[in-house]
């Protein structure tokens, strides 16, 4: 199995206060899948609210709501979603698939 490569597009969705990032995923210029994944605030709540980076990181979290990908490629898939998450300080992936 080849490296696969990862384009992340971002999107917002105003009524939910969420970021959307759609993933697509390519192994030799040849497309195997793609994903969508919703950042939330945790709270509203003032006194959980702080500044920074690490408020940032400590506030929000991260709902994997499509994964359409080959089964060879999904471990890597989601391997590098994780890993993008963590770079902007998400470190808790939850999932909300229907099987």
């Amino acid at each position: 199995m080849s490296e696969i490569e990862m384009k992340v597009i971002p999107s917002y969705i105003d009524d939910e206060l969420a970021i959307v990032f759609h993933f697509e995923f390519k192994a030799s210029h040849m497309k195997v899948g793609e994903a969508a994944v919703c950042t939330y605030k945790l709270t509203d709540s003032q006194s959980s609210q702080s500044t920074g980076p690490k408020g940032f990181r400590k506030n929000k979290y991260a709902v994997l709501k499509e994964l359409d990908v080959i089964d060879e490629y999904k471990y890597a898939a989601l391997k590098k979603i994780s890993h993008f998450l963590k770079v902007i300080g998400i470190t808790t992936l939850a999932q909300d698939l229907i099987a």
